[in-house]
């Protein structure tokens, strides 16, 4: 019997082989979609969970009171402050990770290491697998690599101990060899170095974990975190407010730096929220498919009951029909997930491994929710009386508003995801060549450290490319920004001092700064030779904060009762410009002399410009010049473009992401409405026939499938574009320079989808309407 059944089921797809091509192709894109969505976000969401108790180790973070932003470094001392004050807490550990340049003999690459002690041995359960612990003791000359990274080096593990190497410019031996951890970790590290701990409070330079006993209540333990008031300790630091996040949620805080990421995790949740309604969509697809056939099969469901078919074996037999198209759509999602894993993972920098079983657990788990969602429509036509079947009364109201109610469907996921996509576009697009009020374009900068930039100042001038440069003694503006900030509690026009305080970026600045980066003057003078160490050049954002509508020798400062602190005269003002990225606040900036930021003029590059479509010219010079002269420092080296387009890596990848998302839903929707006018076609050819032969032409059988299909395409958009219009504005809002989302946007989108819905009726219908009347007439 299950033999007939697949024979029946077989030919039945056969028989309408356009309708199930599409309705494997569509299921199979939207299983392949929604599987890599899923797989992503769970990679991203998992990030250190196979830490021993990760689900109770928590990243200790900081406000401090001269710094914007949470800080992911905190005092040493801290450490056994809150062991002591917190019973809550199970282990504690601090330590430093960092990237360094490792070298061994000839080989030269840069790995992540971590300075750690005994402590944080323990606390992640790091075991000594070969050599001794003396690579933990502070004055000695000794690291620790991992098994994994030993295997790489060495072709046995057992070569690797005593082997001098280099690590971030140190020499040293390998001291011994311990267990690693997997790389899909916030802090993955090859080497392990002795930590020297500051006992100081004025020393930020740990990062401290927590693992809390099990039963913590988290949010009463978070809010007593909170509540902790580090600065009426007696000290130097300038600690404040302290919070604490997840390890495993680290991923998807502001911890992991934006460039080591390639789309934020939000927007991997809106990619799969977008692989769900691809599913969506193309279940709607072949539903609407699926119950049109069926309603073209009434007189063979008629012919079956006559012939003692019951129920329960119609059912069965629709049944096998729906899980072998289920299952082909299967095998064809597996088939293009093969074809596309690699890109997959390149693009998305997953760590390569087998995920073929988790992505089989998701594409079942969508097929039987499918099938038991299909089983509705199927027992109403289980039901049908045989009066029924045969006369298709009742058949002729319902399943063409089924069919209606899938075209809206679809037409309304596809609209939605162009229209975010063309919003996105523009956005970017506007990002991208707006005004900063600033130059970037052709900007570069170099820096080294350990090394003497002073010596490059003239080599880098008498570069062919190079086309003008400033002396090494400031900062690039993007994506530096002020290196050092000052914290103000008055100004000329506050009624007292307060306690309340205002950051101000303070950064390093002459006349020629000004005129290299186009920064526009709007009164007063540049910072020249002449001016005084706290004479000062503000921008527009910085006087509207203090509420100066003229700002020309206004004062602000940080005196306040309990110490004297420096007074900055304002001699101009430059028009507002952006150094932060789009999703930020223009922080409040200042300009003085380099000379009164001499401590951090060590760490100055040279500020270049370059000629157009030469920069990678450029990079290949002065890396070679690092290369020749100080081959152990580290070198800095960007262009100020390159950084800015960091910034908007993210949307980058979200654009890719939502147009081929977009063009699969515009596809799937766009073959669902050529295979539902073949059916229609094939349902109402007598009816076609006989307008024809009441003297309709081709164009009136055309406009009237165009007028039916343009009305279901007006309910979608009617529905769609609102949607997605409050989506996109509060996608805009996190921006600070918004692009506008213009009328032509709807109407271009609306007359796009109109026209490929009118060539998929022309293509199709065409055919029909040429056969001839009398022929159509007597095959009825």
């Amino acid at each position: 019997m299950i033999k007939h059944y697949l024979k029946v089921a077989f030919r039945n797809l056969m028989k309408y082989k356009m309708q199930s091509f599409v309705s494997i192709i569509g299921l199979a894109v939207g299983f392949t979609c929604f599987a890599l969505s899923a797989l992503w976000i769970r990679y991203e969401m998992t990030y250190d969970n196979f830490h021993k108790g990760s689900d109770r180790i928590y990243m200790v973070r900081a406000h401090y009171a001269n710094e914007p932003g949470t800080s992911n470094f905190t005092p040493y001392p801290l450490m056994e402050y809150l062991q002591d004050k917190m019973p809550e807490i199970e282990a504690v550990t601090a330590f430093t990770p960092h990237h360094v340049k490792f070298r061994l003999e000839e080989t030269e690459q840069e790995v992540g290491m971590i300075d750690a002690d005994s402590v944080f041995m323990n606390f992640f359960d790091i075991q000594l697998l070969k050599g001794t612990v003396n690579f933990l003791k502070s004055d000695g000359q000794e690291v620790a690599i991992t098994k994994e990274f030993a295997k790489r080096l060495f072709s046995k593990e057992e070569d690797a101990l005593g082997k001098e190497v280099e690590v971030g410019r140190r020499v040293c031996k390998i001291g011994a060899i311990v267990s690693g951890w997997s790389n899909h970790s916030n802090i993955p590290y090859n080497i392990l170095a002795p930590a020297r701990h500051s006992p100081r409070w004025g020393s930020s330079n740990e990062q401290l974990f927590i693992r809390v006993r099990e039963r913590t209540d988290i949010d009463a333990f978070r809010t007593k975190m909170s509540t902790v008031r580090i600065n009426d300790i007696e000290k130097e630091s300038e600690l404040s407010d302290l919070l604490i996040t997840r390890m495993s949620a680290l991923r998807y805080s502001d911890y992991v730096d934006k460039a080591d990421v390639v789309i934020s995790f939000s927007y991997i949740f809106y990619f799969s929220l977008a692989g769900g309604l691809v599913i969506i969509c193309s279940l709607f697809n072949y539903l609407t498919l699926f119950i049109s056939r069926l309603c073209m099969r009434n007189r063979e469901m008629a012919l079956r009951k006559v012939n003692g078919a019951s129920n329960k074996a119609l059912s069965v037999q629709f049944a096998i029909e729906l899980l072998l198209l289920l299952c082909i759509a299967l095998f064809s999602g597996l088939l293009l997930v093969e074809m596309s894993m690699s890109r997959f993972l390149n693009f998305t920098q997953i760590e390569p491994n087998s995920y073929y079983g988790e992505i089989l657990v998701y594409l079942l788990a969508v097929i039987i929710l499918s099938f038991l969602f299909t089983l509705m429509p199927l027992s109403y036509f289980r039901r049908r009386t045989l009066q029924e079947t045969i006369k298709g009364n009742v058949a002729t109201a319902r399943p063409y508003l089924f069919r209606r109610i899938g075209i809206i469907v679809q037409l309304m996921v596809s609209l939605s995801f162009i229209f975010c996509t063309v919003v996105i576009m523009k956005q970017l697009h506007f990002l991208k060549n707006t005004d900063l009020g600033m130059e970037r374009h052709n900007v570069a900068n170099v820096a080294l450290w350990n090394g003497d930039i002073h010596q490059w100042a003239e080599k880098i001038k008498a570069l062919p490319m190079v086309t003008e440069t400033l002396p090494p003694a400031y900062f690039p503006i993007i994506p530096t920004g002020p290196m050092m900030y000052a914290e103000i509690t008055n100004w000329d026009g506050l009624p007292k001092v307060t306690e309340k305080t205002l950051l101000v970026g303070i950064m390093p600045a002459k006349e020629e700064f000004f005129k290299f980066y186009d920064l526009k003057l709007l009164e007063g003078e540049f910072i020249s030779e002449k001016s005084q160490q706290n004479e000062v050049v503000v921008d527009e954002s910085t006087c509207l904060k203090f509420g100066w509508k003229h700002a020309l020798g206004k004062t602000f400062g940080n005196n306040t009762n309990s110490r004297q602190g420096i007074t900055y005269k304002v001699v101009g003002v430059v028009k507002n410009f952006s150094y932060r990225s789009p999703t930020s606040k223009p922080g409040l900036i200042a300009f003085q002399r380099p000379e009164a930021q001499e401590y951090l003029l060590n760490r100055a590059g040279i500020l270049f410009k370059f000629k157009e479509g030469t920069w990678n010219e450029c990079r290949e010079a002065v890396e070679k010049l690092h290369k020749e002269e100080f081959p152990n420092a580290y070198l800095r080296l960007f262009s100020e473009e390159e950084e800015y387009g960091k910034y908007l890596r993210s949307e980058d990848a979200l654009m890719k992401l939502l147009s081929f998302v977009s063009l699969v839903c515009v596809l799937i929707s766009v073959f669902g409405i050529f295979s539902l006018v073949t059916l229609s076609c094939e349902q109402r050819q007598k009816e076609i026939a006989i307008r024809k032969v009441n003297g309709a032409q081709i164009r009136h059988i055309l406009q009237m499938f165009f007028r039916e299909y343009l009305l279901l395409l007006v309910i979608a958009a009617v529905i769609a574009f609102p949607m997605g219009y409050v989506v996109m504005r509060q996608w805009l809002e996190t921006y600070v320079r918004q692009t506008a989302i213009n009328g032509w946007v709807y109407v271009g989108i609306f007359v796009v989808v109109a026209v490929i819905i009118l060539l998929c009726i022309i293509w199709r219908i065409w055919k029909a309407a040429r056969q001839n009347p009398a022929e159509v007439i007597k095959n009825e």
